[in-house]
C-alpha cells in the first residue's frame, strides 16, 4: 500500500527481497540497483564512471549491458566496503533529484551482513538535504534471535533515532475476508 502511495506521488519505488537460501552477498541490493539503472544511459544518471563500475559490481547483471565499464582498482576491503557504500548514496541521491524514493527491502531477517551495513549507512547519510529517500525494512520478529546481524542494526539505527518501528499485527478472520473480497471484487 505504501509502495502503490509513493508511486502515484510522483517517487521512485525500489524493492529488493532476500531469501532464506543463502543468496549472493547484496543480493537485494542488487536486485535494486537493478531496478534503479535499468533503462536509463549512464549519462542521464549522471554518475562518475568509477561510481558505475561500483554499482556494477554490487549488480553484476548490468556488465552485459554496460561492458564498457571499467572495474575500479583493487583496494583493501574495508576501503572497498566505504568506496560501495558511497557509491550506493550517490546513486540515491542522483535518483532522489528527480523526486522522492522508496527502498524496500522485504524479509529483511534473511539479509547478509554486506547488504545490512551497507543499509545502516545510507540511513546514516539520510540527513542530507538532496537525499529525499524512504527506507522500508519488513521482518518477522519471531526470526530476530536468529537475525542477530538484523537485530543489531535495527538496535543501531533506533538508538541513533533513524528509525521507527510499525508493528503489525495479524489479521483477523474478518479482516482477511474484508481484503479477499476487495482482491477478487466479489464475497
Amino acid at each position: 500500500e505504501l509502495a502503490a502511495q509513493a508511486a502515484v506521488s510522483g517517487g521512485t519505488v525500489l524493492t529488493g527481497e532476500c531469501y532464506a537460501e543463502a543468496g549472493a552477498p547484496y543480493a537485494p541490493l542488487s536486485q535494486i540497483i537493478q531496478q534503479a539503472v535499468d533503462g536509463r544511459s549512464p549519462g542521464e544518471l549522471g554518475l562518475p564512471e568509477f561510481v558505475l563500475a561500483d554499482l556494477v559490481t554490487l549488480a553484476p547483471v548490468l556488465r552485459a549491458r554496460h561492458p564498457d565499464i571499467r572495474a575500479n582498482p583493487p583496494v583493501d576491503p574495508q576501503t572497498e566496503q566505504q568506496r560501495l557504500s558511497e557509491s550506493v548514496v550517490l546513486l540515491f541521491s542522483a535518483l532522489s533529484s528527480h523526486g522522492p524514493v522508496l527502498l524496500v527491502l522485504e524479509d529483511a531477517h534473511w539479509a547478509d551482513g554486506g547488504t545490512l551495513s551497507l543499509l545502516r549507512h545510507l540511513a546514516r547519510r539520510s540527513h542530507q538535504p538532496d537525499l529525499r529517500l524512504l527506507t522500508v525494512m519488513t521482518y518477522r520478529e519471531v526470526e530476530l534471535d536468529e537475525a542477530r546481524a538484523l537485530n543489531e542494526v535495527l538496535l543501531d539505527l533506533s538508538r541513533e533515532h533513524l528509525a521507527a518501528r510499525i508493528k503489525l499485527t495479524r489479521l483477523t478472520r474478518d479482516q482477511t475476508g474484508e481484503m479477499l473480497a476487495v482482491l477478487f471484487q466479489e464475497e
